[in-house]
């Protein structure tokens, strides 16, 4: 079948330039995997990451590298129709729509017109949502619930969600205006606030204006939990200047703002982990606790319950066709860190 795809390694920042129509054969169906008929699929910043080879910074993970032999399809989030089911699959049948998420390690992403994994990587699709709501899903939901597991009792709790108009940030804003909490405040451009009020923020700070955390310290008595989607050390010094003493500081990204964009080198990078296992054990010792937190694969009975139970849908920024311009747009576009929400490509119809 043919699909876009990477022959080789990008340069870093230049993802968006090299996709190619590539033949591939299908997957092969294993035991324990269902196979999708794409339908749509949503992209991360992850992809760039592994297609440039600066995931987590450059650390050796086993990722694939795209060759002519074996080209790389990207796209992590998926959406389909499941148009096979392996042995020992009881969960799906053949005709079911079902979203998820594709491991890199395969090789054949989102972004074929057909691919499979393991079915617990995969759940149903909500009756009434879009193909394009459920790509959207996938990643993010999971991320999201992790967090929120973390994050524990929130009703009576402040909470502050940094790059709240984000794929990860506008579903927590949403699950926590419907928890309970005391307030939710959104960090984002002023661009963005009417859409993160709309989601069920109670305030929101622009960013740009000033630094956030001297906003909020103006007219806050202190903050309980700090979700950071964006990275920095700025965004660190900001929210000491909030957090109570047995407040929490999660972050998706550490210290490095935007985390693999760049090819970090070794010394750098063993700065960088290194300082994240001193601030998360001496936080517990001294407060207020600091957590890096990272989507692995999807806790679907919390994304049920937290989540979709609770009508929560993901934000689409924009949604591209499955060309060779739009893909590489779609990927231009993301690479901007500027989209507002999930960024969606939909499957070729002929």
């Amino acid at each position: 079948m043919k699909a876009l795809g990477l022959t080789s390694r990008p340069p870093v920042g230049e993802t968006h330039s090299n996709f190619n129509w590539v033949e591939i054969y299908q997957p092969t169906l294993k035991k324990d995997q269902i196979s999708l008929q794409v339908k749509a699929t949503a992209l991360n910043v992850d992809d760039i990451h592994i297609a440039e080879g600066t995931a987590f910074g450059g650390i050796p993970m086993g990722l694939p590298k795209p060759n002519a032999n074996k080209p790389l399809i990207l796209g992590m989030d998926v959406c389909g129709i499941v148009d096979a089911v392996g042995d020992g699959v009881t969960k799906f049948r053949i005709g079911d729509p079902v979203f998820g998420v594709i491991y890199p390690w395969s090789r054949v992403g989102g972004m074929a017109p057909n691919c499979c994994a393991k079915a617990i990587q995969f759940h149903p699709l909500p009756k009434y949502w879009s193909f394009e709501e459920g790509a959207a899903m996938g990643v993010a939901a999971a991320t999201a619930g992790a967090i929120l597991k973390i994050l524990g009792e929130v009703k009576n709790k402040r909470c502050v969600v940094i790059g709240a108009s984000g794929s990860i940030g506008s579903l927590l804003v949403q699950a926590l205006s419907k928890f309970g909490v005391k307030e939710v405040i959104g960090v984002c451009s002023e661009a963005n606030t009417s859409h993160v009020t709309s989601l069920g923020a109670d305030r929101v700070i622009d960013y740009n204006h000033a630094p956030w955390g001297d906003q909020l310290a103006e007219n806050s008595k202190g903050v309980d939990f700090i979700i950071d989607c964006i990275g920095g050390k700025d965004t660190e010094i900001e929210a000491l200047k909030l957090l109570k003493k047995d407040g929490h500081f999660v972050t998706l990204c550490g210290p490095v703002r935007f985390f693999g964009d760049q090819k970090t080198p070794f010394l750098s990078m063993l700065k960088i982990y290194t300082y994240l296992m001193r601030r998360m054990f001496f936080s517990r010792l001294n407060g207020p606790k600091y957590t890096l937190a990272y989507g692995t694969l999807p806790d679907w009975q919390t994304i049920q319950k937290d989540l979709i139970d609770k009508n929560i849908k993901p934000t689409i920024d924009s949604t591209f066709a499955y060309t060779k311009h739009d893909v590489g747009s779609a990927f231009k576009k993301l690479q901007s860190h500027r989209n507002r929400g999930k960024i969606i490509i939909k499957a070729r119809t002929d």
